[in-house]
């Protein structure tokens, strides 16, 4: 019973919800929100598109570099102060956007607040989540995910009205001030590394339900728990970076849709509906997703998430003006764009085991922050070269099947490696 209630506590729902919370005032604010502020700073400034969106490359650019880093930092016991840090300098930083008036100033604070990014998003949530969850894991982080489209949703309109309200530059104060009102306390008083820090144990540990699942699924089982020196010295690791590359890689084609789409005759309106429509149904496939993992392994996991993603793309080279096919590619890709958030942290510990998971899921976001800084510049490349997307398009549903094939013979080796 003393177990039973060490490994049910309510303080593993404050972890929860905490990594809801950072995910929603960190990662959406930073992403999902960014777009609502660069009409204004275009308009503005008079940049190029193309001139100013590079200042988002180059913060992917230098979170190639940093994500080895905060995966080590936030291993052991700096957790905490690496985590409150890189808090403090991503969304102060961040902030500083408001003070920018020429394009050199943008790159700088694109860089500085890259550098602090990864210890402060997807890493400390998906670190938190692995150590405090044994049973439904995958659901768990898929929960915890839902905070970018959570943030999306209820920040949105907030921030519209004080960019109509107060200008750009006073929004992006506010946005950073509160962030970190909500995140510094999080990371002082709640985050606790290991349930162990509470005196508590992880979710579901050793329950019957668990062994059980344990035992019947498909996927690589979590047993290996391979350092990251180990497995740099398999081939499953370099062949896992590059699937996690690809699903990034192919997720580019987000900043092309809205052109895309009017180009083939849809009205601003009816793009907008479709974002709204894709948008709603990524919280329900987040859920959907962790839930297929959990239930039926990495292999179902990464078929459901890839296949709809692949469908997607089918759909959008065949949509051409068509309303239903419009709607259909907006489900589809609902389901399909939660394989970037929800399947690579997953499959990182079903293929390698959960206890040097921060290193190794470091060690991946350099491929995963490298496909998501290249992918959408050559997506556009290859538009400017044909004069149509249809040819990235193909590419990308290619590359879908490819991702699929590779992180399948991912799984494989990894079972091979487990019973060896």
């Amino acid at each position: 019973m003393e177990a039973k209630n060490k490994s049910h506590s309510m303080y593993h729902w404050v972890i929860l919800v905490s990594c809801i919370l950072i995910l929603m005032f960190d990662y959406s604010t930073r992403f999902g929100l960014a777009q609502l502020f660069t009409t204004e700073i275009l308009k503005e400034t008079g940049f190029a598109t193309s001139a100013y969106f590079l200042s988002s490359t180059i913060a992917s650019i230098i979170c190639v570099f940093t994500g080895p880093i905060a995966g080590k930092l936030l291993r052991g016991k700096y957790m905490k102060v690496t985590f409150v840090i890189s808090c403090i300098g991503t969304m102060g930083f961040y902030s500083c956007y408001g003070l920018c008036h020429e394009l050199w100033q943008f790159y700088l604070v694109g860089a500085l607040q890259g550098f602090f990014a990864m210890g402060a998003c997807t890493i400390p949530v998906t670190v938190l989540i692995t150590n405090w969850f044994e049973k439904n894991r995958g659901l768990m982080i898929s929960v915890a995910m839902m905070g970018i489209s959570i943030g999306g949703t209820v920040l949105s309109p907030a921030i519209s009205w004080t960019i109509s309200r107060w200008g750009w530059r006073n929004a992006y104060f506010i946005l950073g001030a509160v962030s970190l009102i909500v995140l510094v306390p999080i990371g002082l008083f709640v985050v606790k590394r290991t349930p162990e820090e509470a005196g508590l144990l992880p979710y579901g540990h050793g329950s019957e339900t668990e062994v059980k699942e344990k035992k019947t699924k498909t996927a690589a089982v979590s047993r290996w728990n391979a350092t990251l020196a180990e497995a740099k010295k398999t081939p499953i690791l370099w062949l896992f970076a590059l699937g996690s590359f690809l699903i990034y890689f192919t997720a580019g084609i987000l900043g092309h849709m809205s052109y895309y789409l009017q180009g083939t005759g849809f009205s601003a309106a009816s793009v907008a509906s479709y974002i709204s429509v894709y948008s709603i149904v990524a919280l329900v496939g987040k859920l959907v997703l962790g839930k297929v993992f959990d239930q039926f392994g990495a292999k179902a996991g990464i078929l459901f998430g890839c296949g709809t993603f692949f469908l997607f793309l089918v759909c959008f080279i065949l949509v051409q003006g068509n309303s239903f096919m419009l709607y259909l590619a907006a489900v589809l890709y609902g389901f399909g764009t939660c394989t970037a958030t929800v399947a690579v942290p997953i499959m990182t510990t079903d293929v390698f085991g959960p206890k040097n998971y921060s290193e190794l899921y470091g060690f991946i976001c350099m491929f995963t922050m490298t496909g998501s800084a290249i992918g959408s510049p050559i997506i556009g490349l290859i538009y400017d070269l044909t004069g149509s997307y249809i040819p990235a398009l193909v590419i990308l549903a290619a590359l879908t099947v490819l991702t699929i094939i590779v992180m399948f013979v991912c799984v494989n080796m990894g079972q091979k490696r487990e019973a060896q």
